[in-house]
């Protein structure tokens, strides 16, 4: 088949590493930077990169061409225009391009909360979500569920809870990879249900090829407390140890950025992993990808390229 993944990321990267054995891929972008440059350098020869904009006609070509659309368009932080525009304006474009083929969107947590949540029936039941990232994402959701019966395509729409990957350059894995670097290792009390991106491209591609319309998180089955990130992390770097910090919870929120703060309501809950258990018989927290993610960051950091994005 042939994929066109929009949006050139680290999630994205993972996706088309584990595709081009399959399928043809090629992947659009804005623009480029340091980290992405090490993106492209991963996917040579096994992705075509393409520089344009949904906005552009060579863009509704490259819709054209596919047999899958998958969008990884996106911001979680910002005001409400730029979140709305990035969240909901683009891939609602995109998806009025699409004309009866597979398309797949990546949302994110939307604001439902409690043990073992699962996708709700009918879609968005009972939704109140309370921060300008959850309200965009669930309009997006909206909107695309519309266009996609309006238009006669499936429309696969995927809520992952936290990414990692070996390539990860996010400000969280960032940060977590110079603490561990220099032995700190705070003890945390949170813990997120996660996904590696690499799964992720397991899932989507099985979605895609069974052609319907559905809706449902992207999880491992047990979450993971946060301050294992920074031991493997460690471990990756071949380093052992480390001065352990007790950090309490009022603390923890007091120091982190706004939008890390507004998901930390998520540590208490806990989500649907069939969907993903489906595809992946060993469902489970592939450590090794953390600790060849220092690897990566630290390749990065000696290239001066370490710029979170």
């Amino acid at each position: 088949m042939r994929y066109l993944l929009v949006g050139h990321g680290f999630i994205s990267t993972h996706v088309a590493e584990y595709l081009f054995q399959r399928h043809e891929v090629k992947i659009t972008y804005r623009n480029m930077n340091p980290v992405k440059e090490a993106y492209a350098k991963v996917l040579s020869g096994r992705a075509e990169l393409i520089r344009v904009s949904p906005e552009e006609e060579e863009f509704k070509k490259l819709v054209d061409w596919s047999d899958v659309v998958v969008s990884f368009v996106g911001e979680i932080a910002g005001d409400e225009n730029k979140l709305r525009k990035a969240n909901v304006e683009v891939p609602s474009a995109i998806a009025k391009m699409v004309k009866g083929k597979p398309m797949v969107h990546l949302t994110g947590m939307l604001g439902y909360t409690g043990v073992n949540v699962k996708p709700e029936l009918p879609h968005l039941k009972d939704l109140h979500p309370d921060t300008p990232f959850e309200r965009s994402k669930a309009e997006a959701e909206r909107v695309l569920m519309k266009i996609s019966r309006e238009q006669g395509f499936p429309l696969i729409l995927i809520r992952p809870t936290l990414v990692y990957g070996k390539y990860g350059a996010h400000v969280q894995f960032v940060t977590i990879y110079k603490m561990s670097k220099r032995g700190i290792i705070p003890s945390l009390p949170f813990s997120f249900n996660a996904v590696s991106a690499t799964d992720l491209a397991k899932v989507i591609e099985y979605f895609v090829e069974r052609k319907e319309t559905t809706y449902f998180y992207a999880t491992e089955c047990d979450p993971v407390n946060v301050t294992r990130f920074f031991e493997l992390m460690r471990e990756g770097l071949g380093k052992r140890g480390g001065l352990r910090v007790p950090v309490p919870e009022g603390l923890a929120k007091a120091v982190l950025p706004s939008y890390v703060r507004s998901l930390l309501k998520y540590t208490k809950s806990t989500f649907d992993c069939s969907a993903c258990k489906e595809v992946i018989n060993e469902l489970s927290f592939r450590e090794d990808e953390i600790r060849k993610n220092a690897v990566f960051l630290m390749e990065l950091e000696k290239q001066g390229k370490l710029i979170p994005t």
